[in-house]
C-alpha cells in the first residue's frame, strides 16, 4: 500500500505518527520515508526529544567514539556522551507518557474543588 502523500511531507506531527506507528526506527528509515534531507529530519527528531517524546538509542560502539569522537582519545563515561552527530542507524523510540501523573485521581480531585455553597437562612 502507498502512503498518502500529504503524509510524506515532512512536519513533526507526520514524524510523531510515523514513529508512533512503528514505535521505534533507524534515523535512515525517517529520512528515506519522508525523502528529506538530514538536517532537517535531525531538527524535527530534536524537536521532539526536547519535549521529552522521544528517546534516541545510540547504535555505534565506544570504540568507534576512541577514534576521535570525543577529541581526548577516550571515553570513561558511555559512548553517548561524546556522540554529538547522529548516524544513520542510530534508533529514535517514541516515548508515549503516562496518562496521569502518579497520585492524580481526577474524581477526589474533582469532589474536593467542586463544593456547593448552601447558605442556610433561617
Amino acid at each position: 500500500m502507498q502512503p498518502n502523500s500529504d503524509t510524506r511531507v515532512l512536519t513533526p506531527s507526520h514524524v510523531k505518527n510515523y514513529l508512533k506507528q512503528r514505535s521505534m526506527a533507524p534515523l535512515s528509515d525517517v529520512i528515506n520515508r519522508f525523502d528529506a534531507p538530514t538536517d532537517a529530519v535531525v531538527a524535527i527528531l530534536e524537536f521532539w526529544q526536547q519535549r521529552g517524546r522521544l528517546r534516541r538509542i545510540y547504535t555505534q560502539s565506544a570504540a568507534g567514539c576512541q577514534s576521535g569522537g570525543c577529541g581526548s582519545g577516550s571515553c570513561s563515561t558511555s559512548s553517548a556522551s561524546c556522540q554529538t552527530a547522529p548516524a544513520s542507524n542510530d534508533l529514535y523510540e517514541w516515548l508515549e507518557p503516562s496518562a496521569a501523573p502518579v497520585g492524580f485521581d481526577a474524581l477526589v480531585d474533582f469532589s474536593e474543588a467542586w463544593q456547593p455553597r448552601i447558605s442556610h437562612k433561617s
